[in-house]
């Protein structure tokens, strides 16, 4: 491919997916894809600020790269920053690595009021990465490769070879860094890379852009598929839910998509969930009542409750701690759920029958919400008696897991007055006696 024609094809990608190379921030670490990134961007006539992120793993090396990536872009014209981050050599130094960058690279484009994030992300890159999820197993999520597109991040160069790109700054003269961890068999994307692709392109020579021209099919066939699925999920609050009727109204492959949707709903930037653990996810509805968890990676917790829903949530490092005053007129959030409070003058039995509505005894307070604890005692209107409130959620079937994490409304000693959506204590209850009535309302933070 002549060069002149390299700087077309990419115009031809970037239109088909709707990319904006006006002025993106284009993440430049100095090597091959990168250089050509920002070339074919200002040959395309856009004006980009270019970010390069310094890890300081190699010493000189990556000083090296830095003052590179700075006077290119002094030489081209373009306005370059340049971050530095420290990161220990682990296990998952890569997957740290690109998180730091689109941390830094949403940082700096917010801040320099940029659109788009550009990066040098090539078909070769498509390549290995579904090769890697296929090898992890995956479903069509992990076949479906890297998108072109994902919020403001952008690929442009995703439908060209790294080939194409080597001979595209070859013919513009353009030296770039090459970083010697690439050439190492220390982590699985650069064996695929140095020795698997390899003998793929022996055996046919186009494989890397056949395998990511695939990627591209299946996106669009996912794309169909999901959108039959998504009728199944439901955004709860802090919650991604499944309800079973509608999940059970799916075919098992849309049951399997629904799973991942969930999923990625909570972490977007997490990779694909492997079909063993959709699987494990699914089978949580298996064997009747109760509620059954599973950990899933990126501090996700699947709960199956009762048979009745699948519930995806990010589990918090301990349940909300403390409490929250709740004043006449003002609005309180807390863990995940919103408290209007007003005075009223009187009592209106319809409405304080609707669960997500309180009427409680205003002279009672003051009162706050905190969330309910091992050893609270309710007395329920009507009982008779005292109740521990987990029980009482038990009673109302709030499944295991929702119960430390459900809030209550507590009086000036401390005493539950009203379990939140549950039941509201005989103490704390609105007569004729009541001189001024305080109306709670809860709904969950969407």
């Amino acid at each position: 491919m002549r060069f002149a024609r390299f700087p077309e094809e990419v115009l031809l990608t970037a239109e088909r997916y709707g990319m904006y190379l006006r002025r993106p921030l284009a993440l430049v670490s100095g090597g091959p894809d990168s250089v050509a990134l920002l070339r074919v961007i200002l040959a395309l006539g856009g004006e980009p600020v270019v970010l390069h992120v310094d890890h300081g793993l190699r010493g000189e090396e990556s000083r090296e790269d830095a003052e590179f990536v700075s006077d290119l872009c002094r030489q081209l014209g373009v306005r370059c920053e340049v971050r530095e981050i420290g990161i220990e050599d682990d296990p998952n130094l890569q997957e740290r690595a690109r998180e730091e960058r689109y941390r830094l690279a949403e940082e700096v484009s917010v801040r320099l009021g940029l659109r788009a994030v550009a990066t040098g992300h090539t078909a070769d890159d498509v390549a290995e990465t579904v090769l890697m999820n296929l090898a992890r197993g995956t479903g069509l999520r992990g076949l479906a490769g890297i998108p072109p597109v994902r919020g403001k991040i952008q690929r442009p160069l995703i439908g060209r070879t790294r080939r194409e790109v080597l001979s595209y700054l070859r013919e513009l003269d353009q030296p770039y860094r090459t970083d010697p961890t690439n050439l190492t068999d220390k982590y699985a994307r650069n064996r695929i890379r140095l020795e698997i692709l390899p003998i793929l392109e022996e055996l046919y020579p186009v494989a890397a852009g056949n395998i990511a021209r695939a990627a591209s099919l299946v996106r669009e066939d996912l794309e169909v598929l999901e959108g039959l699925a998504i009728r199944a999920v439901e955004r709860r609050g802090e919650e991604v839910v499944l309800p079973l009727d509608g999940l059970m109204e799916l075919r098992p492959s849309l049951r399997r998509h629904a799973v991942r949707l969930a999923y990625t709903t909570l972490v977007p930037a997490a990779a694909p969930l492997p079909s063993n653990l959709v699987e494990a996810t699914l089978g949580l509805l298996e064997g009747g009542g109760g509620t059954r968890t599973l950990d899933l990676p990126g501090g996700v917790v699947a709960s199956g409750r009762a048979g009745a829903e699948l519930a995806l949530y990010i589990e918090p490092w301990s349940v909300v701690s403390g409490s929250e005053e709740i004043r006449a007129g003002e609005t309180v959030a807390f863990g995940g759920w919103r408290i209007s409070a007003r005075e009223l003058c009187g009592y209106d039995p319809v409405d304080a029958a609707l669960p997500e509505v309180a009427y409680l005894d205003a002279g009672k307070g003051p009162y706050e919400v905190r969330m309910a604890r091992e050893g609270d005692i309710i007395r329920p209107l009507g009982l008779g008696g005292t109740k521990k409130v987990f029980r009482a959620m038990m009673d109302r079937k709030v499944p295991r897991d929702l119960r430390r994490r459900t809030p209550v409304v507590v009086g000036g000693r401390d005493e539950v007055a009203w379990i939140v959506l549950g039941d509201l204590d005989e103490q704390f209850k609105v007569d004729e006696r009541t001189e001024k009535v305080l109306r709670l309302e809860v709904a969950r933070i969407s």
